[in-house]
């Protein structure tokens, strides 16, 4: 198991848990909503509206108000996971199995490990802050997130028909949903 995928299942375990708790201790002045609420809010398309629910379904009780603060936590676990994923992909093309690629590919594939590590890293930090309501330059921190994922991006838009391609916009768009759920319900 790689680093990040490490780190990712230590998150996923505590947002599990700080979700699933309902004496959560709330951050101060952050606002209560329901899930649906959460998400028209956040959506100005039906697509990010989906991508908000599909990032936010495992959010006990949807039909509860909850503090603002789980739904960025989820959303930001969800883009997480979804990052980790992809990393995982590209490990495998790079590093074995039956796709095993070489020359550009290769290339493209290790930057694309390389900024997802970091982005990884960054996302945990993220994290981190949120978990502690520690709101302070979170969207830099998400910024640095969805440029690592942009230059995988770049990279793999050159290749014919890379695999992965599809994985990285989802990344993107997840990513990009976690920061607008904060920037929007929390005011960061």
């Amino acid at each position: 198991m790689n680093t990040m995928s490490s780190l990712l299942l230590g998150l996923l375990i505590l947002a599990v848990a700080v979700a699933g708790d309902d004496n959560l201790k709330t951050c101060p002045g952050a606002p209560w909503m329901t899930v649906e609420s959460a998400c028209r809010n956040v959506s100005g398309t039906q697509a990010m509206y989906d991508t908000c629910k599909d990032a936010l379904r495992e959010i006990p009780n949807p039909l509860s108000d909850h503090d603002a603060t789980v739904y960025a936590l989820a959303a930001a676990s969800s883009a997480l996971a979804s990052a980790a994923a992809t990393e995982d992909a590209a490990i495998r093309l790079v590093h074995g199995g039956s796709e095993k690629v070489s020359g550009e590919e290769k290339d493209a594939y290790e930057e694309c490990i390389e900024a997802y590590t970091t982005a990884g890293h960054a996302m945990v930090a993220v994290i981190d802050k949120l978990g502690a309501c520690g709101f302070g330059d979170l969207a830099g921190g998400y910024l640095d997130v969805i440029v690592d994922i942009e230059s995988c991006r770049d990279r793999v838009l050159k290749l014919t028909a890379s695999p992965i391609y599809g994985m990285v916009l989802v990344d993107r768009n997840k990513a990009g949903l976690a920061f607008i759920i904060t920037k929007k319900l929390l005011g960061v």
